[in-house]
């Protein structure tokens, strides 16, 4: 009889695994792939690439992110990025211009018009709305102007989430900047006052503030998900074990999986589930066809990350920065493409360049079922005309996800409403993940993270109820 059960061995499920062991609860882990890290993948090829075939960075400035890289004894091990990393560009008319940082750089820039920059600096003035829920596009039209909608905001919203403007919720993509509206009646007021609490409430505490850094690993991402499953131990990450019923029991909970093919059931006393939404959809059909249907209805995007290595000499963009976004008003065949070599030592042999780009998303969810050689070919194209890269690539390489990133599409923050309403009824019953408390890496090590310990405080558990009863 385990206290805790997750199923599911991304940085979620890792993340609250270990935070469960480090406090003396009895944890097993159960992934349906044969190794851990979800969608974190790292590989270094024999020429000497270290290629990300999901999230290339992270960024941190939780101490107690640190403290675990310490127990983990990989802290010594951790990649700073290059300052030339805050250095970000967006294509505009067919070449990646400088993303501005401070109104000295933004007056000057190119990404706006004149009229565009006035527009964005009348934002205070906008009345806020009484709208529910809003799109992306629609509340940065709405508050900032057509053009920084359409240039800055876009290609972020594709950056980040693969996903469209004019269907993603911003309440639910992102509440902070929502909530800043709704507090003060504007962004600049709202995000204003709630740093001007944030340091108040830092000067009541001893020490000095963190600092956010940007980073990985030598041999990749994976080196983190991979370090906690070694802390775990083998007899507490089954691997190649997919979960096929959950159900209720006299004293907890009863989990099914798959082992060596043959079913295997075993008993906890509560339940953590942060496998990706369609599993635990299948999962809890039968405890609350609600929450299933939620689950459901999440979309995930299609996504091909087609990596490039160059010589140096056969790029002429200098590369100095973290990459280039593309806005959809430039009809590129690509969402951006990460200049790898440019922020970690490493990345590439010397006097080569490695760069990862990303094709498909909402906006051109047909591209990544293309073949390897089609997508490649689409791939140089792009960055011919947009870098300067001339000549074959001395290396490539194309990963596909049928379900890359979860959509925060309208109706998102009722969908999460419904899951909670699971909760509530089967105690002891968990779920984590992307498509709950945000997409990045940190948002997700996070959640898995206060999650585990919400639930050591609570301590205790009951039976969910038969359907029809919730």
């Amino acid at each position: 009889m385990y206290d805790y059960i997750v199923v599911g061995a991304g940085i979620s499920g890792l993340s609250a695994a270990y935070t469960l062991h480090q406090r003396g609860a009895s944890v097993l882990v159960v992934e349906a792939r044969d190794e851990v890290g979800g969608s974190i993948r790292s590989e270094r090829t024999d020429d000497g690439f270290v290629l990300e075939h999901g999230p290339n960075t992270v960024v941190g400035k939780d101490p107690l992110l640190w403290q675990q890289f310490a127990e983990l004894g990989i802290a010594e091990q951790r990649l700073v990025a290059d300052r030339q990393g805050a250095r970000r560009y967006i294509v505009l008319d067919g070449r990646p211009e400088l993303i501005p940082t401070s109104p000295p750089a933004l007056v000057k820039s190119r990404l706006l018009s004149p009229a565009g920059k006035l527009r964005m600096l009348a934002e205070p003035l906008i009345p806020r709305t009484r709208m529910p829920d809003e799109s992306i596009a629609s509340f940065f039209t709405r508050r900032l102007g057509p053009e920084p909608a359409q240039r800055l905001v876009d290609p972020f919203v594709s950056g980040v989430y693969a996903g469209d403007p004019a269907a993603t919720s911003v309440r639910a993509a992102f509440p902070s900047i929502w909530e800043a509206e709704q507090r003060s009646g504007s962004i600049v007021i709202g995000m204003i006052s709630g740093r001007k609490r944030t340091r108040a409430n830092g000067a009541q505490t001893a020490g000095k503030r963190p600092r956010s850094e940007m980073f990985s690993f030598p041999d990749g991402l994976a080196t983190w998900p991979r370090a906690i499953a070694n802390a775990l131990g083998s007899e507490r990450v089954w691997l190649n074990m997919p979960t096929t019923a959950l159900q209720p029991a006299d004293d907890g909970w009863s989990v099914t999986v798959t082992r060596n093919g043959q079913a295997k059931t075993v008993p906890a006393a509560q339940v953590i589930l942060a496998a990706p939404a369609d599993v635990i959809a299948g999962l809890v059909a039968d405890l609350n066809p609600a929450a299933a249907q939620a689950l459901r209805t999440i979309p995930y995007t299609p996504m091909a990350v087609v990596h490039t290595g160059y010589r140096r000499e056969d790029v002429a963009h200098p590369l100095d920065g973290f990459g280039m976004l593309c806005p959809g008003r430039e009809s590129r065949q690509i969402l951006g493409t990460l200049w790898n070599s440019s922020l970690f030592a490493g990345r590439a042999p010397e006097g080569t360049v490695l760069m990862t780009t990303y094709v498909g998303g909402a906006r051109y969810p047909h591209l990544p079922a293309l073949d390897d050689a089609q997508l490649v070919k689409i791939v140089t194209d792009e960055l011919q005309a947009l870098l300067g890269a001339t000549g074959t690539p001395l290396m490539t390489n194309v990963t596909r996800w049928s379900r890359s990133i979860p959509q925060y599409l309208a109706g998102h923050t009722s969908r999460m409403a419904a899951l909670t309403q699971l909760e509530s009824a089967c105690r002891g019953l968990h779920l984590v993940g992307n498509y709950r408390d945000g997409v990045s890496v940190e948002n997700c090590w996070q959640s898995g993270r206060v999650l585990a310990e919400q639930t050591i405080q609570a301590g205790n558990f009951r039976q969910c109820p038969p359907v029809g009863v919730m």
